[in-house]
């Protein structure tokens, strides 16, 4: 069995997957280090342990020790490179590129076979596209929809009602309606016009996947007929970036604490 680790912004993911024909074990999704502590399936002992994770310090740290003493393992922690699947990275500094992005864009480019367009709808949303010779075109980063939504509370005087409300694609008749659906349009409209350039500059639809905790509402909401909600797109890339044979991407570089 193997344990994997998405350790986000705002939460952990975690899953077990068994070897090799990697079917799903069991899976979950935590506040932080001490909750992921309290779920009785992570006593079992896995094979191997990875982990992609955008924050630096104290919890990975714990979770080394964590790991090393439950398991008597030591963590493969997945590392922006170069080059890896496929896949080029065309940043300057690759160290700069966040490593979620990395590992979804990996998984994707694998999932489409070519050309695609990955988007993660989490705490930032980050659209990356991909060229049919692998190579990442760059991308977008904007804050995602709560986190406008809390821009907009901390620094205005607006005050949202604490009983949410469905966001829609049409105009707010109230204050809560206007920037829930107002921040859900401006998201989508960026999306959107990622999408519609390329499939004009490409000359057919290219494949678009939608993850992270938006994917859904997103993808429901776009007018992408291309569109594919895949909630496991990081893990995916993760099990690419470090494979259960060791082999690892050549030319790897240390990854940063960054949203980039």
């Amino acid at each position: 069995m193997i344990l994997e680790l998405d350790i986000g912004n705002s939460r952990i993911k975690w899953r077990q997957i068994s070897v090799p024909d990697a079917s799903l074990i069991a899976s979950g999704n935590v506040t932080d280090f001490a909750e992921l502590l309290t779920q009785s399936e992570l006593s079992q002992i896995p094979h191997m342990v990875r982990v992609c994770s955008v924050r630096a310090g104290e919890i990975n740290s714990q979770l080394e020790t964590w790991v090393r003493e439950s398991f008597d393992l030591n963590i493969q922690t997945a590392v922006v490179s170069s080059i890896c699947g496929g896949v080029s990275n065309q940043y300057a500094d690759p160290s700069r590129l966040g490593i979620d992005r990395w590992l979804a864009m990996l998984a994707g480019f694998r999932k489409a076979g070519g050309a695609c367009v990955v988007i993660d709808g989490g705490t930032a949303l980050t659209i990356d596209v991909i060229s049919t010779a692998g190579q990442h075109q760059g991308g977008y980063i904007v804050p995602g929809l709560a986190l406008m939504q809390s821009a907009l509370e901390s620094n205005t005087r607006i005050s949202l009602s604490q009983n949410p409300l469905p966001a829609l694609e049409s105009l707010g008749n109230s204050t809560d309606e206007a920037v829930l659906n107002g921040t859900l349009v401006a998201v989508l409209a960026l999306i959107e016009r990622v999408s519609l350039e390329l499939t004009s500059s490409q000359g057919s639809q290219i494949r678009v996947f939608f993850t992270g905790g938006d994917a859904g509402l997103l993808h429901a909401l776009s007018k992408i007929d291309s569109g594919e909600v895949i909630d496991s797109l990081v893990f995916d890339g993760l099990a690419i970036a470090c494979p259960y044979d060791n082999a690892v991407c050549e030319q790897s570089v240390s990854q940063t604490d960054t949203l980039e």
